[in-house]
């Protein structure tokens, strides 16, 4: 039934019948227009309503904005910054890679650069092993934190607090419910400052209302913990039947003899 041709090395996000039949009803059906000051609400409530990640400090983030995904998030960081004001550490995305942006190592860390960071990480499938090397670290440097979460919406028990002096702005994306081809999320930051996603928010009041008018729409249908709720059972069963690691990443688990994840979203939907 499961076959180990069907694991990939790209780690694809679940593309299933119903996230798909919302999209074609999204498409098919007349839709309300939400504008992002109406959209923020309803959003920033249910990133919160994971029922088995234990996520604290949210009331430290009052300011939250709109998001085109969390590539726009990393986007604005790098305009306001710049790729030489910046700094990320080994096993980030090849996004930072391919644009010529070398990794610091945990403990060679820049003082007063900040840190953009992704949590859950790719590699891992969860908070990163050095995490609190990392706080500490940054700690005593002054490197502020920013959390890149762009796969926080496929992870369980995950246990993170925000309420730490240097982590200074997060964000949370839907596209991995077979949502890239309508990116949407949110920024939480403990202080706004003037950049590309402030301008975004603030400059027309019914900026890229579409995004956000498909946004409600999905948070409207989408249960927040869905893919483990949906795939959980069948995680462990194809790790099971293939000698897989499972990770806390539903579209993700590790063979025995390599520290690197293997894409199992093929396999969820048989």
């Amino acid at each position: 039934m499961y076959s180990k041709d069907d694991l990939t090395d790209r780690a694809y996000p679940i593309e299933d019948e119903f996230l798909l039949g919302l999209k074609a009803q999204w498409y098919e059906k007349p839709q309300k227009i939400v504008e992002y000051k109406d959209f923020i609400g309803p959003a920033d409530e249910w990133f919160k309503d994971t029922k088995i990640n234990n996520l604290q400090g949210w009331n430290k983030f009052p300011n939250i904005d709109v998001i085109i995904g969390c590539t726009h998030y990393i986007d604005s960081f790098v305009i306001r910054h710049g790729w030489n004001n910046l700094q990320i550490l080994p096993e980030e995305y090849s996004y930072y890679t391919m644009m010529g942006k070398m990794p610091n190592e945990v403990g060679n860390l820049q003082p007063g650069i900040p840190l953009i960071i992704s949590l859950p990480n790719w590699k891992w499938g969860d908070i990163r092993p050095e995490w609190n090397d990392v706080l500490k670290e940054c700690e005593e440097k002054n490197i502020d934190i920013h959390i890149d979460m762009a796969w926080m919406i496929t992870a369980r028990d995950i246990d993170l607090d925000f309420d730490h002096p240097n982590i200074k702005s997060f964000a949370m994306s839907l596209s991995k419910y077979a949502l890239q081809w309508n990116r949407i999320g949110l920024r939480w930051s403990k202080q706004r400052t003037v950049d590309s996603i402030t301008m975004f928010n603030h400059y027309y009041g019914d900026v890229n209302s579409s995004l956000t008018s498909c946004g409600a729409f999905m948070i409207d249908n989408i249960p927040r913990d869905y893919a483990w709720n949906t795939y959980g059972d069948k995680q462990k069963e194809v790790c099971d039947a293939l000698d897989l690691i499972p990770s806390k990443t539903i579209h993700t688990a590790y063979t025995k003899d390599s520290d690197r994840p293997v894409g199992i979203a093929k396999l969820l939907l048989k």
